[in-house]
């Protein structure tokens, strides 16, 4: 991972519920997608009987390189390196963005060319965080495919996370509300979670372990740096599950 501009070598990264439910599958574009941002990315004081995940936490704190400047990141998906299938784009901290008091992350992605024949998916996403400890405090994402609407809403309180999804049939128009509330803090949303991965010190054989809410359930996080390489001619660090 170079930290400037967040190219990354391949890398594979740990997630798993932190309840029991599981996320129902819509369509293979946007599981996909959603994965995808999973995927993508507290020494908390530990209580007597607090379940072992707890334990794991590594401190929220965010680390001692800077705050990544405004920039945009464009990423061409594809079939085997051989078919153009999507694209996605990420802009942290974009100018035009007026939001006094706040680090904004947002993002759009959408499916191209023979892929989005078989499976047509666009998603909007928009994240606010706090401009010092780069928590979360709002996110926002918008799914659309063939089949379904989808827009999930995650609000961060100081001792919870509280999401709505709503999610509306193509065919047949019928809307379907699911509120849910997640009481424990802090919690990361997809792009916190990279900034505070990336703003952290990665000496090899680090481990950074969170608790991310990319949408409406949350996950348990494992990062590990595994070393150093070069990647596209460019000097990367690589991350691994662990």
């Amino acid at each position: 991972m170079v930290r400037e501009c967040f190219h990354r070598a391949p890398s594979r990264f740990s997630c798993r519920p932190m309840n029991n439910s599981r996320r129902r599958s819509v369509t293979c574009g946007m599981t996909a997608s959603r994965l995808l941002a999973v995927l993508l990315f507290l020494l908390a004081p530990v209580l007597h009987g607090a379940p072992d995940w707890q334990k794991e936490l590594t401190s929220p704190q965010p680390g001692s390189f800077g705050r990544l400047a405004p920039c945009v990141l464009d990423y061409e998906l594809s079939w085997k390196g051989a078919i153009n299938s999507g694209k996605v784009r990420i802009e942290f901290a974009p100018p035009d963005a007026k939001k006094p008091g706040t680090y904004v992350v947002r993002s759009s992605a959408a499916s191209l060319g023979a892929a989005a024949v078989i499976f047509p998916y666009q998603n909007y996403f928009w994240s606010e965080l706090d401009p010092v400890s780069l928590r979360p405090r709002f996110f926002n994402a918008v799914e659309t495919d063939k089949k379904e609407h989808v827009e999930t809403t995650v609000r961060h309180f100081p001792g919870k996370v509280e999401s709505r999804e709503v999610t509306k049939i193509t065919k047949t128009g019928i809307t379907k509300q699911t509120d849910k509330v997640f009481a424990f803090s802090p919690v990361f949303d997809v792009f916190s979670a990279m900034l505070h991965v990336r703003g952290q010190k990665l000496d090899d054989g680090d481990h950074i372990t969170l608790v991310i809410h990319p949408f409406d359930t949350p996950y348990l996080l494992r990062v590990k740096v595994e070393g150093r390489e070069v990647h596209n001619g460019k000097n990367a660090i690589r991350l691994r599950r662990t």
